[in-house]
């Protein structure tokens, strides 16, 4: 539904309840024409993305194509699942949501928090949108000729009408304002990143007491939440269920200790609602949560980093989706009112992980993913600005849940940035052949050496290995679990 609180400050208090319905899609063009009826018989579209992670646009089409197969109707108030078995308004900008696998159901208003304007209609690629804010979006599918003069769609039209394929000319696309929008974490190369087994793997400190940093991770299959304690995070028989519904949660962080009791607390966001969360360890329960923030899915790659600030709890940064903007939270509330911007054009990133202090300079890095090439950065705190970017390994697209493993600066691998400004030629490659991993997790020294190990699961096999710093090569890698 559209978020009035959001636009009130720049939209006029006396916007009709008309007008709103045809915010939500509810005015189509007349022009379109209706495409067949659908066949009932659908297949569902095989996840290949996260909900609000990078996707592909062959699997845009196939999610839209899924509504359509199943002639879903119009309704600014109805909800369908996608193929997945998750829910989306069924109206214009739903479809759009859908398609996207956004973690909530946008409006023509906010879609373009989610995208980025184009220069131009030519410009456009298949799962690319046309939005008319005001008043209508559809997905587009290609043009029919090399002149660009008519393009193929597909829409939630308006009441009456089902999801369907149909067609709009460049006249009537430019008469009627519609503006070309690409989604921020659209990747043109296949997302090899299906979490078959768990995901949000999220390293969350010592849980146990054994004084062996310890990982929880949510079960696709299921939303349950389970502790797996190290240095073998040994599953099934080993691993202990503490919670479940996870699977509406869209984000995971260790965040240290938040309430003074010497025990681990994650933050955690609700990609239903957008709140945030503050679960206190060791088994994070839902009646432990504290609500402390609100709106947080306006926010992506939200990754904990160290003390910044110097007081001794820890700080986390975000990146503004409408914007790119990237914003420094201080904890342990991490409210609005302590965000400081320290960055801009972060869009373009689609993995952002707290990894320590690489650089032996005593502040914070970080690494990221850049979603437009698969290359892996590391920046420098605490500002974390481009200056400082080092570029440290390419195809880090196909890779997920990334997490912080403490000093990896030995003999360098993927690209890193340096601190505190982020700036300069500091970049270290140190790997290659990582697109094959997924769910990258930090968890310091498992094997006694003092130097921070590193958990991957081999994707084709779902396998974990650990791999020993600092250089994590091939020849250091164990096997350590399967079914991951």
């Amino acid at each position: 539904m559209p978020m009035t609180a959001r636009r009130s400050a720049v939209r006029s208090a006396v916007v009709t309840a008309a007008l709103a319905s045809v915010v939500l899609g509810a005015m189509a063009s007349p022009h379109a024409a209706p495409a067949p009826a659908p066949a009932m018989a659908s297949t569902a579209a095989t996840a290949q993305s996260t909900v609000g992670g990078s996707i592909t646009r062959a699997e845009i089409l196939e999610r839209a194509q899924y509504w359509v197969d199943q002639g879903v109707p119009y309704s600014q108030s109805a909800y369908y699942r996608d193929p997945q078995g998750r829910n989306y308004r069924t109206d214009c900008s739903g479809m759009v949501s859908m398609a996207w696998h956004l973690n909530t159901s946008a409006t023509t208003w906010t879609l373009p928090n989610y995208s980025t304007k184009l220069s131009s209609l030519d410009d456009l690629k298949p799962g690319d949108a046309l939005n008319d804010i005001n008043n209508h979006v559809v997905l587009f599918v290609g043009w029919t000729d090399s002149s660009h003069t008519t393009a193929n769609i597909m829409e939630e039209a308006r009441p009456g009408t089902n999801a369907r394929k149909s067609t709009y000319s460049r006249s009537y696309i430019t008469s009627n304002n519609f503006k070309p929008y690409r989604y921020n974490k659209v990747v043109d190369s296949p997302v090899t990143v299906p979490d078959k087994g768990m995901t949000h793997i999220t390293a969350v400190g010592d849980l146990t007491g054994d004084g062996v940093t310890d990982i929880i991770a949510v079960e696709t299959a299921t939303g349950d939440l389970y502790r797996y304690s190290g240095p073998t995070y040994t599953g099934m028989s080993k691993r202990v269920k503490i919670g479940y519904g996870w699977d509406s949660i869209s984000s995971i962080v260790g965040v240290g200790d938040l309430t003074g009791d010497g025990v681990p607390d994650i933050i955690a966001v609700n990609g239903e609602n957008g709140d945030l969360y503050r679960y206190s360890g060791p088994t994070y329960n839902g009646g432990s949560k504290v609500k402390i923030g609100v709106n947080w899915d306006s926010m992506t790659n939200i990754a904990a980093v160290g003390d910044l600030t110097g007081d001794g709890v820890t700080d986390i940064i975000a990146v503004e989706t409408a914007t790119g903007d990237l914003y420094r939270y201080s904890g342990p509330t991490y409210n609005g009112g302590s965000r400081v911007k320290i960055g801009h054009g972060w869009n373009s990133m689609t993995a952002i992980v707290g990894v320590g202090d690489l650089t032996g300079d005593g502040v914070a890095d970080i690494v990221a993913v850049n979603g437009e090439n698969g290359e892996l950065y590391r920046y420098s705190g605490p500002t974390y600005n481009g200056g400082s970017k080092v570029k440290i390994g390419t195809g880090w697209n196909s890779m997920i849940n990334m997490a912080g493993v403490g000093d990896l600066t030995g003999d360098g691998v993927p690209y890193r940035y340096s601190g505190p400004t982020y700036n300069g030629g500091s970049k270290v490659k140190i790997g290659t052949g990582w697109n094959s991993m997924i769910n990258m997790a930090g968890v310091g020294d498992l094997t006694g050496d003092g130097v921070p190990d590193l958990l991957a699961v081999e994707q084709a096999t779902q396998k974990l290995y650990r791999y020993s710093g600092p250089g994590f090569g091939g020849s250091t890698r164990v096997q350590i679990g399967t079914g991951w």
